[in-house]
């Protein structure tokens, strides 16, 4: 099944720039709306992070104004060792927080999910010594997918006045 959205995207980029390995949100954040020039709403970068102490709100404002908006939601996270620098994809939103034992609200429609570090018994540890250059490197890659989804994705918000499932 197909959906087609009319409302311009939303991308929330979750985190924080005051901890490394917790900074790729932002970083998305501060590439897409300063290097690609996205046709989206974009939430959370460095001057204004989405962070644990403001994600429900961002999340309640983003349900109440973007109804009808795609919501693509960008978080870093730890994993495997082979997978650090990688990018992995939900077509069911993320769960922000999970690392570090938070109980947030899932968000999004697609989930972007950096693995910036390899995970560990003091996974807040993994986060705060976290590479810089991997995590640069893991935001550039996820800004640069946005960026090519959105493209091959404008036509369709544009063209549709209202929301068709297919």
């Amino acid at each position: 099944m197909k959906t087609y959205f009319r409302n311009k995207p939303v991308i929330i980029c979750i985190g924080t720039p005051q901890v490394c390995g917790d900074s790729l949100g932002p970083r998305v954040g501060d590439l897409l709306v300063e290097k690609y020039n996205v046709d989206a709403y974009v939430y959370g970068r460095s001057a204004r992070p989405v962070n644990g102490v403001n994600y429900n709100r961002y999340v309640e404002h983003v349900k109440t104004h973007h109804p009808h908006s795609l919501i693509i939601a960008v978080d870093a996270c730890l994993g495997e060792k082979k997978d650090v620098g990688r990018i992995k994809y939900t077509v069911k939103g993320l769960r922000a927080g999970a690392a570090l034992n938070k109980n947030l609200a899932s968000v999004g429609d697609i989930g972007i999910l950096g693995v910036i570090a390899e995970k560990s018994g003091n996974n807040l540890l993994s986060l705060m010594k976290a590479d810089e250059t991997t995590v640069s490197l893991t935001a550039e890659k996820a800004a640069e997918k946005i960026f090519a989804v959105l493209s091959s994705l404008r036509l369709n918000y544009i063209s549709r006045s209202t929301i068709i499932r297919v």
